[in-house]
This record gives C-alpha cells, sequence and structure tokens, in this order.
C-alpha cells in the first residue's frame, strides 16, 4: 500500500511537470525560459505595459528580460512573424533596449518608456518583436486587439517637407538638396499621394534659381500639387523684404491660377486657402525674416486676414502651414514642438520671439481654434532628437491640450543632429532626408515619419492625433444705420468768439465701438472734415459765422481686426448766426 502510494505521488509530480513546461512553453517562445544552477527558473521575454487604454496608442513601457547583456530593437509585427510593413514600405526599430544583468544571476533586464502619448502602433501591428543586430530572437508579445489600429479606413493621404534650401549645401554635389527633394517627391508620387504642402525655406537667400530649381521638380509631376508658405531664408538675407515677397508670389505656388480647390488668396499674393477632401490647408507666410524684440515676422493685416479665415472654417478640419515654432505657453524654446536642448546646452536660438505683438495674437488664435492643426519646419532637427524632448515632434500650443496641435517637419535635404554634450550640430546634408506622409482617417489624422534616403517608415516617429473640436463661424458683423437723435442751435464758443459750436446726439448701435461724426459746408460732404469718438454724442467746434453745415454719422465695429462700418444717417442741416 505504502509502495503504490509513492509510486502515485511520483506519477502526479511527474505530470504536474510536464503540464508546467508545457504551459510556459505556449506562454513563452523557444528559449525564452532558462535555468541557472543554484536558482529559481528565470522568466525570459518581453512585456508591454500600456499607459492608456486608448486604441492604437503606443504610449507605456516596454520590458525586456534576456539571459545576455545586449543592445535590441524593437519593432512592430504583423501577427506573422515579420516586421510590419505599410504600403509595402518597411518600418523602422520604435525604441531600443540594452539589458543589464540584475542580482548576479545572469537574469539581465532592460525597458523601454515611449514618452510621448501620440506615438502610434500603426494600422496592421499585432504584435512586438525583438532584434538583435537585424537577427530576429525568440522574444516577442502580442498587442491585445483592444489596443490594436482601429480607426477604419484612410480616407486620403498627403506628404509634408520643410526646408528644401536649394543653393545652401554642396558637400556631395553641385546642389545636395537637388537629388534630395527629387527622391522625396518620387517616394511620394509612388505611394499614389496627389498633394504635398510644405513650411517653407526653398531656398538659400530667396534667389530666383531656387525657386527655378523647385518648379522643375514638380513639374516633373503634373498629377501632384506641390503648394508651400514663405520661410524666414524665402524673405531676408538680401535685398528688401518686400520685394522677396513679390518675387516668391510670382514664381511659386503657379499652379493657384488654374486650381478650382483654391478657396482664397489674399492680397499679399503669398497667404492662400486650399480645399482637399472637404478639409482646409491654410498657407500662410512669413513676410519678415529677422527674429528681433518688437519686432514682427507677420504683419497686423496678415493677422486679420488669418483670423478671418480661420473663423470661416471653424467647422472644418484645418492644417496650418506656417514656417517658425513657437516656443511653449511659458516662453521656453527649448521644449518646443520643434526644438530642444541637449545635455550640453546647445539649442536652436531661432524662435518666434515670445511676447512680439504678433506672436502673442498668433498665440491667441492657436489657442482659440483646436480644430487646428499647425505645421512647421525652421530648426531641422532629424525626428529621433526627440531623445532630447519628447514633445520636439509633436504636441500641443497648451499643456491641457486644448489649443491647435503642432507637428514638427524635419528637413527634408538636413536634417539636423547633435551628440548629447555637443555644442556643434551635425547638418547631415547629403546623408539624411526626411519628411512625413499624413494618412486622414474619418476623425484622426496619423503621421507617418518617412527616411526618404533609406524608403522606410519611421516607427519611433509616427503618431496619431485626434481631430480637435470644431465650431460655429461666427456671421458677418452687421453694423445698423445710425440715426441723428438730437442737433442743438449753434452757439458762440465764447461771447468774444467768432467761432461756433453745434452738440449733436445720436443713438447707440448695436456691435459698434466707435462713431464718426462728418460735417461739411457741400451737401455731398466733399471737403467734409471727419471725427471719430467713442460715446454717443459730440459737439462740433470751430465753425465759421453765416455759414450753412450739415452733418451726418456712421456707427463703426471691428472683426477680426477689420473695420466693419454701417450706412450714413440722415443729413441734418445747421447754420450759425452772423
Amino acid at each position: 500500500m505504502t509502495n503504490n502510494r509513492a509510486f502515485k505521488a511520483r506519477f502526479v509530480s511527474l505530470v504536474l511537470i510536464i503540464v508546467l513546461v508545457l504551459g510556459l512553453s505556449s506562454r513563452y517562445p523557444l528559449g525564452a525560459l532558462a535555468t541557472v544552477t543554484g536558482a529559481a527558473p528565470i522568466d525570459l521575454g518581453v512585456t508591454y505595459n500600456f499607459a492608456n487604454f486608448n486604441a492604437a496608442s503606443a504610449y507605456g513601457t516596454v520590458k525586456l528580460v534576456t539571459n545576455e547583456k545586449a543592445s535590441y530593437d524593437l519593432y512592430w509585427g504583423d501577427g506573422e512573424g515579420n516586421k510590419l510593413k505599410y504600403d509595402n514600405i518597411e518600418f523602422t526599430e520604435f525604441g531600443t533596449i540594452t539589458t543589464d544583468e540584475v542580482n548576479n544571476n545572469s537574469e539581465y533586464q532592460g525597458s523601454y518608456r515611449i514618452t510621448s502619448p501620440y506615438l502610434v502602433i500603426p494600422e496592421g501591428a499585432k504584435e512586438v518583436l525583438v532584434y538583435k543586430e537585424e537577427t530576429k530572437t525568440p522574444y516577442k508579445c502580442d498587442i491585445p486587439e483592444s489596443k490594436q489600429f482601429n480607426e477604419g479606413k484612410v480616407s486620403y493621404s498627403f506628404g509634408l517637407m520643410s526646408d528644401v534650401h536649394f543653393n545652401r549645401y554642396n558637400d556631395y554635389s553641385q546642389d545636395d538638396s537637388v537629388p534630395a527633394f527629387n527622391n522625396a517627391l518620387k517616394f511620394i508620387n509612388d505611394r499614389n499621394i496627389d498633394f504635398v504642402g510644405m513650411t517653407g525655406d526653398l531656398s538659400n537667400q530667396g534667389e530666383d534659381d531656387s525657386y527655378k530649381k523647385f518648379n522643375n521638380a514638380i513639374n516633373k509631376y503634373p498629377g501632384m500639387t506641390v503648394y508651400t508658405c514663405m520661410g524666414n531664408h524665402d524673405v531676408s538675407w538680401t535685398g528688401s523684404q518686400e520685394a522677396h515677397v513679390k518675387s516668391f508670389a510670382k514664381q511659386v505656388n503657379t499652379k493657384r491660377t488654374s486650381d478650382k480647390n483654391i478657396r482664397t488668396i489674399s492680397s499679399n499674393g503669398v497667404d492662400f486657402v486650399y480645399e482637399k477632401n472637404g478639409d482646409i490647408f491654410i498657407f500662410f507666410s512669413q513676410t519678415r525674416g529677422f527674429y528681433r524684440k518688437n519686432i514682427s515676422i507677420v504683419s497686423e493685416q496678415q493677422l486679420n486676414w488669418l483670423e478671418k479665415n480661420l473663423n470661416t472654417y471653424a467647422n472644418k478640419n484645418v492644417y496650418l502651414f506656417f514656417h517658425t515654432y513657437f516656443a511653449d505657453e511659458k516662453g521656453d524654446a527649448t521644449k518646443a514642438v520643434g526644438n530642444l536642448k541637449n545635455p550640453g546646452g546647445y539649442t536652436y536660438d531661432l524662435t518666434y520671439i515670445f511676447g512680439n505683438s504678433d506672436e502673442v495674437r498668433f498665440r491667441k488664435l492657436l489657442n482659440k481654434y483646436p480644430n487646428v492643426t499647425m505645421f512647421s519646419g525652421h530648426s531641422h532637427w532629424a525626428y529621433d532628437q526627440q531623445k532630447y524632448n519628447s514633445n520636439l515632434n509633436i504636441g500641443n500650443i497648451n499643456k491641457k491640450a486644448t489649443g491647435a496641435s503642432l507637428v514638427h517637419i524635419a528637413s527634408v535635404s538636413a536634417p539636423r543632429t547633435i551628440e548629447e554634450n555637443s555644442t556643434n550640430r551635425e547638418e547631415n546634408n547629403g546623408l539624411k532626408s526626411q519628411g512625413t506622409i499624413a494618412l486622414k482617417y474619418s476623425k484622426f489624422t496619423v503621421y507617418l515619419g518617412v527616411d526618404f534616403k533609406e524608403g522606410k517608415y519611421l516607427a519611433y516617429a509616427s503618431y496619431l492625433n485626434k481631430d480637435g473640436k470644431k465650431s460655429t463661424p461666427k456671421p458677418a458683423l452687421k453694423i445698423a444705420k445710425a440715426k441723428i437723435s438730437s442737433v442743438s442751435k449753434a452757439k458762440k464758443l465764447s461771447k468774444k468768439s467768432k467761432k461756433y459750436k453745434v452738440s449733436i446726439r445720436y443713438r447707440k448701435v448695436d456691435n459698434a465701438t466707435k462713431y464718426q461724426v462728418q460735417y461739411s459746408t457741400n451737401n455731398k460732404f466733399k471737403k467734409a472734415k471727419t471725427k471719430t469718438v467713442k460715446t454717443n454724442r459730440y459737439t462740433i467746434k470751430g465753425l465759421k459765422k453765416n455759414t450753412r453745415y450739415y452733418i451726418r454719422v456712421r456707427a463703426v465695429g471691428y472683426q477680426f481686426g477689420y473695420k466693419i462700418t454701417g450706412s450714413w444717417s440722415a443729413t441734418k442741416k445747421v447754420k450759425t448766426g452772423k
């Protein structure tokens, strides 16, 4: 009986061991369980701790446990053990983990923290794969179905580029920007994308030759529309800024004259609105190129035009192209979308000057309209430089994320990099080339960073951004016709004076902030004098004796910086004494 009990006990133990091994082998891939002499078994593998429950959000931390010290790259997988591709283009790694020994027991651990809440788990990604020196390891983990991309189908796509800078770089060819731009256009065209938006700096110093090179490149693709705003290099350095604006308006974006999707063009010729698939694309140029305190880079008239159009399209998705990035809401340029500061203290110092009158008004507009996404370039920073600032590539105009979204576009010709403790940046012209492909879904836009040089999507620089809240456009301001309620008799200014005065009253008009009082000795108001006042009463002084005067009033209001006037009131007559 005792022998039977012992046999049963041994049999049960053997069964438990088999079950345990089979269970572990289904949970971990081959090689994911290791035993160290004199120590408990080590669970090897990769785990993904998500920071939220949002579908397609990669935000979180990936942890890796291995049996050796090494550096590992993390890739999105297609569910069949292959690196993820989109439109037959492979994604790069989205992170790297270096493992270090823990507790001296041959267990090596490491983790990678995804610091941007915008990083996307791309469409089709079903697993995380771990590679060591381009060799796939047994370590992987599945992405829960609830976290996989499920935003439906792409409605349309468009390309994004910045800072071509023809005639600026020539380390590897006569003009390094020519092959870089041509290659990027080919990549985009091969994806059957028919629209590209750019954030300026086509040139080195606003020279005509740059615009000729730009037009020669885009004219190779007649089925593709390429539009751009101006950058600081396009408007500065040599000659007058006004002349540069006129030259740009004449030579660039020439397709607008025959494009039925152009909605409006500003009187300056460089600011305009384009519509695609019901979404609005506003190209807004800086018309001054230097960054100085109390010197604007866009005019008040331009901001009036922008505010009016942002109101007009407040109920639509708006993509705004503007060259220069904004500092954060406290004025810190090192934490801005589009800039950084490395441990060595280097930062790009040509930020939109915080507190300048144009910057203040522009920032207010971006805070007011969350339906806007603004693209900027200017700093050139390569996308992987987000290691110094997690907000480098994407964010919002304010910390609460209640305003416009901001997206940084790296230079297509010279994506800059800098080492941790260096104060000298690398231009990388001829070596690197970057941009972005935007995929528009019904409620989101996905931005896929692109390495045009290698022909790959940059998984670490691919983001999902939810469409901002839309609002109802304000109707055009209407100012009613003014009405004069009383006109006093003409009186002398003093007993000895030869001059007269007349007091008038007029009814207040809704939406009016000022009133214009006009008077003349001619009933058609030739050579009339006009006085602007804030109250609904006024005394006209200095009138000549024995003269008939004609008086009228109109109300004045303002909307989006534009003056709106009502109709003139009925004319009143008054005659001064002898």
